[in-house]
């Protein structure tokens, strides 16, 4: 049995994710975050476009998150932007385990 961290994204960046071009998930530090990721431990990561069982989703290897320490940009190839700030938490990813409703 895999623990599994759920979270959702919107098309582009579940696009790019999937893609393999955006290997980092970077999330806003807020409570709901925080009782996600601090002391715990999660084998797998499934990434839903939206909401609902008929959703597009993908499932990937999680390895490990680190708070970030300065602010940075990161632009990808359909023209996403991601603003990473000051205490922000970046979610490692690893490879791509399974796929569906895509």
């Amino acid at each position: 049995m895999h623990n599994t961290l759920y979270l959702t994204l919107k098309k582009p960046q579940f696009k790019i994710t999937l893609s393999g071009e955006k290997k980092i998930e970077y999330r806003r530090s807020s409570q709901w975050i925080v009782s996600r990721l601090v002391n715990k431990k999660y084998d797998l990561i499934k990434f839903v476009n939206g909401y609902g069982k008929d959703k597009p989703f993908f499932i990937v290897e999680f390895k490990g998150y680190k708070i970030i320490r300065k602010q940075e940009q990161h632009l990808f190839s359909n023209g996403l932007i991601v603003e990473v700030k000051l205490g922000d938490y970046a979610i490692k990813l690893g490879k791509i385990i399974e796929t569906g409703n895509l």
